[in-house]
């Protein structure tokens, strides 16, 4: 909401931001003095965007009488396009060499705790080497002064589009042969990543960013990356057992996420696959835990179950990815993207492939699952002038996991006794001390919640019990005991009119 800003001092506060030069704010002062439509400062700040001298956003903080906060280092900003608890992400423009780039700033709040700036500028170091089509580029990393503290920001590309996330909750699941060549696309800058030693550990579809005028896929955020040459990572120093995002974890993930390799992104990458197609990731049922137990021990349902339109050869190449056992998937990155390839040359004269399905069968109507915690990486680097994807998403750590537990792990300890255990030792072990951690919360749940049922219903008896209570007719003994409280209280009555009257008789006598 603006503030109610005569001209005169929204022309100051203009000056004083320092967006326009001398002979800009001369030619807008001489244009308020000659025009009759610009009185009043709301119509000076539409006038001013309509000519291009200020965005939306910079008049809009003008209008509330701000005037600084417009420049980080040589970059004026234009516009914020993402704001979130791990960092605002700002359109913006270099003021010497007219580049316009996304600032990814560390908020200050995040700067002075242990974790996140050696995170921060971390990320920034290992994406700044990578340089690939497909993947997001990162130029600088700078840290500025605005006179009191440091500003940590990424330099990086600015995208405009969306990431595949947003695409498919806004239009649906994609035709199977423009779903196969995003997924191409994404191999193939993993296999950039691989071949430099990073293993992304976060692929999914919030991370997958496609361009709106040529449908080049970018990769985001390697906020959980882990970089095999140097042996650094991102989450050990800090004592964070990261998973990545549920509804995307390789098996292998889930046990240890310090442990993963290349194998594991094409994991996730699969499971992308299967989202793009029918517009939910393999595994939605049930709670955190039992969706982590899902990508050990279940296979996803059949495609067929959700559309007609998926060729058996792309099933077969998804079923490829996600084999559970690393060692029975497609080697590497480039396996996928060489797989893809074929069949797309394969099915190019095949039209109806390039359409969506004309409607979802009912098994694939679900409410697509964004509920799990965010974890501690500094946010995605998914920018787009339209939209951009916001830092709260659904990474989970293992502290995270254990307060968002529900009843499952009552019933996966039921079924351990029953049926010998299908998984490997490291990953039974993992699950036991979920279920000890869940159990003890159920426990302790379930108990707070019956003494409150209890003390409700016990309230709910009583109030029934006076409400159904019939009414018993007064005894003899009771109608006389009314009768001589009510004698005692005119008696009593009568008594204070009397001294009531003596005290004021006094009075009129001293006063005589």
């Amino acid at each position: 909401m603006s503030l109610q800003l005569t001209v005169s001092s929204f022309l100051q506060i203009l000056s004083r931001s320092q967006l326009l030069n001398t002979h800009q704010l001369a030619l807008v002062e001489q244009a308020v003095a000659e025009s009759d439509s610009l009185r009043s400062a709301d119509e000076i700040a539409a006038w001013l965007c309509e000519q291009e001298l200020l965005t939306r956003w910079q008049a809009d903080k003008l209008l509330q009488a701000r005037h600084r906060g417009f420049f980080l280092g040589p970059y004026q900003l234009q516009e914020r396009i993402a704001r979130g608890g791990m960092s605002s992400i700002y359109a913006a423009i270099h003021r010497e060499t007219g580049d316009i780039r996304a600032l990814k700033v560390l908020p200050l709040t995040k700067s002075e705790e242990a974790s996140y700036l050696p995170r921060f500028r971390r990320e920034a170091a290992v994406t700044m080497r990578l340089e690939h089509p497909n993947i997001i580029r990162v130029y600088d990393l700078l840290t500025e002064s605005d006179g009191r503290n440091d500003i940590h920001l990424m330099v990086m590309e600015l995208l405009n589009g969306c990431d595949l996330q947003e695409l498919v909750t806004s239009e649906g699941p994609l035709p199977c042969r423009m779903a196969a060549e995003f997924i191409r696309q994404t191999a193939e800058g993993l296999q950039h990543a691989h071949d430099a030693g990073l293993i992304h550990r976060d692929i999914k579809p919030g991370n997958l960013f496609v361009d709106a005028d040529s449908h080049t896929i970018r990769i985001l955020d390697l906020g959980l990356a882990h970089d095999q040459q140097t042996d650094e990572n991102l989450t050990r120093d800090f004592n964070e057992r990261v998973l990545g995002t549920v509804d995307y974890l390789a098996p292998e993930q889930a046990v240890d996420s310090h442990q993963t390799d290349h194998r594991t992104d094409i994991y996730s990458l699969g499971c992308t696959l299967y989202f793009l197609l029918s517009g939910q990731p393999p595994f939605t049922d049930g709670t955190l835990v039992q969706r982590i137990v899902a990508h050990q021990t279940r296979e996803p349902a059949d495609l067929t179950e959700f559309r007609d339109d998926v060729p058996a050869d792309l099933c077969r190449i998804l079923n490829h990815m996600i084999k559970k056992d690393r060692a029975e998937r497609f080697q590497s990155a480039s396996e996928v993207s060489q797989a893809l390839s074929v069949w797309l040359i394969a099915t190019a004269g095949d039209d109806r492939l390039n359409h969506r399905p004309p409607e979802l069968k009912p098994a694939s109507i679900n409410i697509l699952r964004r509920d799990e915690v965010s974890s501690a990486a500094p946010g995605p680097q998914g920018i787009s002038r339209q939209s951009a994807a916001e830092d709260s998403d659904t990474t989970v750590t293992s502290t995270a996991i254990d307060s968002s537990l529900g009843p499952a792990a009552s019933e996966i300890s039921t079924a351990r006794h029953t049926t010998p255990s299908p998984y490997r030792p490291e990953f039974t072990e993992f699950l036991r001390v979920l279920q000890c951690d869940d159990m003890a919360h159920t426990v302790a749940t379930e108990a707070a919640l019956e003494h409150q049922i209890s003390s409700v219903t016990a309230a709910d008896n009583v109030r029934f019990s006076l409400r159904k209570q019939p009414r018993s007719q007064p005894s003899q003994r009771h109608i006389v005991a009314v009768k001589q409280v009510s004698r005692l209280a005119v008696l009593f009555s009568i008594l204070m009119t009397i001294w009531v009257a003596a005290m004021l008789f006094e009075l009129l006598n001293y006063f005589r």
